[in-house]
């Protein structure tokens, strides 16, 4: 009796470590669930660009992971009646998180006309644009732009942006890496320079963490002026804020004319009328009327 009752512990216990190690096995390599869709929403803090103080405001911002790259729509504000979204489409080409398959890789042309026009007749439909002849530039290089009035009154702006190491700088160690930018921005009662000023005023708050990932290129040379005895160097008018709005010019006042009066014309001197006919006993046009009687 005492032999089958140990036995019996001796089983259960054994079944006891069996499920437990079972249960440590399958813990053993777990993989999270990941999504079928490339694209995901991700907290507008971890936008890989910063508006330029007042604005457009950031919204929301949808992420697509490629094997090569990584693109953000960043998604503005929106004030303008024309159909579509205002957005900053910023795409970082360099050596990515592995999440998706390796053939799933994201084309990095040069920029053609020809692509930049597909490109404004999807996220502008109906829309003319017609692109400036003008040269511009930020903080990160040369762009170009596009400007059109929509049919409800609205004033647009499509700007694109490749910043890339020149080839003669870059190597396998260093100067790798592109950054594309792409604005579709539509405002009401707004200006270009307005419009201009948002592009330009754009900040790239984002990169990769890599060694050869550089695609800004080399920083600037000092100025040879600064630090040199005898030189005078001053911020610009354009550094310098204004503290205080210019005064608005106060118009001249008006000149009073005075105008001289018409001359009064005398009144005509009436005919004179003629005396009545006393042996009538009555006035011209005027019917008789009989004396009072006494």
């Amino acid at each position: 009796m005492t032999l089958a009752v140990a036995r019996t512990s001796f089983q259960w216990i054994g079944c006891a470590l069996a499920l437990v190690s079972l249960a440590a096995c399958g813990s053993i390599g777990g993989r999270p669930i990941e999504s079928g869709s490339i694209a995901t929403s991700v907290p507008i803090e971890k936008a890989y660009i910063d508006m330029p103080p007042g604005g457009p405001g950031v919204v929301g911002v949808i992420e697509r992971r490629f094997a090569n790259s990584t693109t953000q729509e960043i998604i503005l504000s929106n004030r303008s009646h024309t159909p579509g979204q205002n957005m900053v489409t910023a795409t970082l080409f360099g050596p990515v998180k592995s999440v998706t398959g390796p053939e799933n890789v994201q084309a990095n042309p040069a920029i053609s006309l020809s692509a930049i026009g597909a490109e404004m007749r999807q996220v502008l439909p109906g829309v003319p644009m017609r692109v400036s002849p003008y040269f511009a530039q930020s903080r990160y290089g040369s762009f170009g732009y596009a400007m059109g009035g929509s049919a409800q009154g609205d004033t647009c702006i499509y700007a694109w942006q490749r910043i890339r190491t020149p080839d003669l700088d870059s190597n396998f160690t260093i100067g790798q890496g592109t950054i594309t930018l792409r604005l579709r921005l539509c405002e009401p009662n707004t200006t270009e320079a307005n419009l201009l000023a948002v592009m330009t005023g754009m900040t790239i708050s984002s990169y990769f963490m890599a060694a050869n990932w550089n695609p800004y290129g080399g920083a600037p040379p000092i100025p040879a002026d600064l630090g040199k005895l005898g030189t005078t160097v001053l911020p610009t008018a354009q550094v310098t804020p204004q503290l205080a709005p210019e005064p608005a010019p106060v118009a001249a006042p008006a000149r009073r004319v005075v105008r001289k009066a018409a001359p009064v014309e005398a009144a005509p001197v009436a005919a004179d009328v003629p005396a009545p006919d006393a042996a009538a006993g009555r006035f011209e046009d005027y019917a008789a009327v009989p004396p009072p009687q006494l």
